[in-house]
């Protein structure tokens, strides 16, 4: 491909490595490569201008945390010393490439935990600037495209969303990754966990970020039993995050409320990223209705209790 020889060039131009091919591995808000020199690897994302500032910042997080001996994939800075390389189109940033699978939370949440916590004590540390996020971005990006579309359930979500911040805003803020899901915790085939991605971190809930990791339901189909899973996950999870950094019993309770408010954060990434039209008024209507099923599963088990 034409393109992928000119990024070859690139390369070649302004790191100290002799590249001399690229494979596609996925695209999406980025295009993603492996770089081969040689038999050596290497992971490469180049990434659009709308995502420029937010890349850096994740490049520069990536490269504290592997300076605190804290297992990220490492960061190639580039013959001028830098951690990534901009052209007028494109922000370049190279890693080094680890193998491994996507973690399986519901096999390693102790390890996870553990990973986590050490990720939240050694973040307070960072001396860098944090994005600030809020209710407008955990949940009024998605009722300004749902305002937008004029969706007519709107004010149910509003409703809900606002029972949701509720319960959760007064929790403690410190770092949160933001994007922790079981891909961007990667496994390696010694057993070694590594985190990846760190373009969403900001300061917001670090409970945030354990709520996403221990999340088992599924986004679009309710199913009961995902409750439990979840909850088993987050008890063995608690343990080995605590050896590492605090957890109050507020931010533990307030599990429940942010897997639901990450329906609103995640509907709203995946429309801006992939269009407006991505998801449609029936799939808007599904996604409220398992909102309800899990309030409503979520205040009997209250009960319970």
């Amino acid at each position: 491909m034409e393109g992928g020889e000119m990024t070859v060039n690139i390369l070649k131009d302004h790191y100290p490595i002799n590249f001399n091919k690229l494979k596609l591995l996925r695209e999406g808000g980025s295009t993603s490569y492996a770089a081969f020199a040689g038999s050596d690897k290497f992971f490469l994302r180049v990434i659009p201008p709308a995502f420029f500032d937010t890349a850096m910042n994740g490049a520069d997080i990536q490269v504290f945390l592997h300076g605190k001996d804290f297992p990220v994939p490492a960061v190639i800075f580039t013959k001028k010393n830098l951690p990534y390389m901009k052209t007028t189109d494109s922000l370049l940033i190279l890693y080094e490439f680890i193998e491994g699978e996507n973690s399986e939370p519901d096999k390693d949440a102790e390890a996870i935990g553990a990973l986590a916590g050490r990720l939240h004590q050694v973040m307070k540390e960072y001396s860098g600037e944090l994005v600030k996020r809020d209710k407008q971005f955990y949940i009024g990006r998605y009722i300004d495209i749902l305002r937008k579309l004029k969706y007519p359930r709107t004010n149910e979500y509003i409703m809900y969303g606002d029972y949701l911040w509720e319960k959760i805003k007064n929790l403690p803020r410190g770092y949160c990754h933001g994007d922790m899901y079981d891909g961007n915790i990667r496994k390696t085939p010694g057993g070694k966990l590594y985190i990846h991605d760190f373009d969403t971190s900001c300061e917001g809930f670090p409970m945030y970020d354990a709520a996403l990791i221990c999340d088992k339901t599924k986004h679009f189909d309710f199913e009961e039993c995902n409750y439990d899973k979840s909850n088993k996950i987050l008890e063995r999870f608690i343990p080995e995050y605590k050896k590492y950094n605090e957890l109050s019993q507020e931010e533990i309770n307030a599990f429940h409320s942010l897997i639901a408010i990450q329906h609103y954060s995640t509907q709203a990434t995946v429309m801006e990223l992939a269009g407006l039209d991505c998801i449609d008024s029936t799939d808007m209507d599904n996604q409220l209705d398992w909102l309800y099923k899990w309030q409503k599963q979520c205040e009997r088990s209250t009960e319970v209790k």
